[in-house]
């Protein structure tokens, strides 16, 4: 049935999506320091190239940095 197939329009919403949480991922981990991730960094690098693993690198892997280190790492 044609309901229950996703259109064109909503398969390029999700492959933009998909697109941009790698890409926030990504970024996050170039930008941020290694002793503000969780676990390797290099690793996190393979796993947010899939979206589901992006998700859970942007949720799981990063560790909350304080204004002191924001203020080094802007600086």
């Amino acid at each position: 049935q044609e309901g229950q197939r996703p259109t064109q329009v909503q398969m390029a919403v999700g492959w933009i999506v998909a697109a941009v949480l790698i890409f926030l991922a990504q970024r996050d981990l170039r930008r941020r320091p290694p002793e503000a991730v969780r676990g390797p960094a290099a690793v996190w690098r393979v796993v947010a190239g899939t979206p589901p693993g992006a998700v859970v690198y942007l949720v799981l892997g990063r560790r909350r940095m304080t204004s002191a280190d924001s203020d080094e790492v802007a600086a």
